[in-house]
């Protein structure tokens, strides 16, 4: 009995410290607003508010295609990636919502493969591991007590906006993966409510959806790349499929894991598109001779230095 006491003790006094690290570690959030969910909600909350012209909304094909520190430096926007690896659709558009009531971005760029992925199947490892970043969110900033150290925390920042920067380089063969078929692949339907509440969402506040598929040769096919055309066409969104787009990717260096997902070089790439993209948009500023935005020159410093040593 005095044992079961003492484990029961143990395990109260473990759960306290557990919250008050996770509180301490992820300091500058409003818990009460906004409960502890999910990281790139929280990395989000980082940036200044109404300070954001473009989020990237989607799953680990974002984080590893789009960096947006180098549409910065090439354009001046303020761009950041809010993924999740594996996402479904009805995150993406809890994803939405946060992002539209916290930072009004005048352009949403949603990867459209989280339209088919299936939300009742994804496995076991990848519940499990969202229900720790859920619920148990110190598994996510574990490392934060580093900028306790050196004096710099004062609240969560992503200093990549979202990317994750990764120089390692598994080649794949060029596949023709993107064979021309003239068939549709079904996007599961319980997903359908959810991209109409996104389509709906967006009209709402006056923000420009545009759907894309980056490039991926384990993902993504002709089926996917018709589905998606025929609901931009009915919704009268733009769609960009940057598999049919000449990017000059080299899949024996541009792929951090077989083709299935691109590395800081094919990355580069990605962006230079994208910004160019936006810039032809004429929806956002430039806002490199901006002195509010003196952070993203930081920001763009620390990911230069990390891009030189690597």
């Amino acid at each position: 009995m005095k044992n079961l006491l003492k484990a029961f003790i143990f395990t109260g006094i473990l759960v306290v410290l557990v919250i008050i690290s996770e509180l301490i570690l992820i300091s500058g959030i409003d818990i009460r607003k906004h409960g502890i969910f999910k990281s790139a909600n929280y990395e989000l909350l980082g940036e200044k508010k109404d300070t954001i012209d473009v989020i990237f909304l989607g799953d680990s094909l974002i984080y590893s295609s789009i960096s947006p520190m180098e549409i910065w430096n090439n354009y001046g926007y303020t761009t950041f990636d809010c993924a999740e690896a594996a996402q479904i659709i009805p995150d993406a558009y809890n994803y939405l919502k946060f992002a539209i009531e916290n930072q009004h971005p005048k352009i949403i760029m949603m990867e459209a493969n989280v339209m088919f992925r299936n939300p009742s199947k994804r496995k076991m490892g990848e519940r499990i591991a969202i229900f720790f970043k859920q619920f148990v969110p110190i598994t996510k900033y574990h490392d934060n007590w580093k900028k306790y150290i050196d004096g710099s925390k004062k609240k969560w920042v992503n200093p990549n906006k979202g990317y994750k920067y990764i120089t390692l380089t598994e080649s794949s063969k060029n596949k023709n993966y993107m064979i021309y078929s003239n068939k549709y692949h079904e996007i599961p339907k319980q997903n359908l409510p959810y991209i109409k509440k996104i389509i709906d969402l967006c009209k709402e506040n006056d923000v420009k959806l545009v759907l894309v598929s980056l490039p991926t040769q384990n993902s993504w096919h002709y089926r996917k790349h018709n589905t998606t055309e025929k609901v931009a066409k009915e919704n009268n969104l733009e769609f960009i499929d940057l598999n049919l787009v000449d990017l000059n990717i080299n899949w024996e260096t541009d792929t951090k894991d077989n083709g299935a997902h691109l590395n800081y070089l094919g990355a580069k790439k990605v962006s230079d598109y994208i910004g160019n993209y936006l810039k032809e948009t004429k929806l956002i500023t430039d806002h490199r001779n901006d002195s509010d935005y003196k952070s993203w020159y930081r920001a763009y410093k620390k990911y230069e230095k990390n891009s030189v040593s690597n």
